[in-house]
């Protein structure tokens, strides 16, 4: 029908098919469901050196097009609990840091094989890490991430 000036649609959609409200009330609603209520935390400074925790959680996550596995560790800073995200790039190879984290919690590395993180980085196993302050803000030193004896 390429260059048809003469085709016509004469139906109309609902307005809730693509989400358009039809009054002011449904305008307010929808702008009350949008936004959040944040509560403001104290700041807790994590000191650089070795510290100990457990496995919280394994995330994925892909910023950009590129893949990551978050390793959330809880770990405890003045009596309070406080979870602690440490990025890995997702590729695992014998050199790469999660190829290298994989290997210090007990996976053997075979190529063309796959593997589960999860398998080895089991929620409740207790760790150890090392952070470093860069500006304002700490960073665990990937390399430090290990199962606590």
């Amino acid at each position: 029908m390429k260059g048809n000036k003469d085709l016509v649609f004469d139906y109309e959609l609902p307005h809730h098919f693509f989400g358009v409200p039809k009054n002011r009330e449904q305008i307010n609603q929808m702008e009350s469901e949008r936004k959040m209520k944040i509560k403001v935390e104290e700041s807790i400074k994590l000191e650089d050196g070795k510290h100990s925790g457990e496995i919280e959680d394994v995330e994925y996550k892909s910023p950009k097009g590129y893949n990551y596995m978050d390793l959330v560790i809880k770990t405890q800073i003045k009596n309070k609990d406080v979870k602690v995200k440490v990025s890995y790039p997702q590729n695992i190879t014998e050199n790469s840091a999660l190829g290298q984290l994989m290997i210090r919690f007990g996976a053997k590395l075979e190529v063309d094989k796959e593997l589960e993180p999860e398998e080895f980085l089991t929620k409740g196993k207790k760790v150890e890490f090392q952070t470093v302050t860069e500006g304002k803000y700490y960073n665990v030193v990937l390399e430090s991430v290990k199962p606590k004896d």
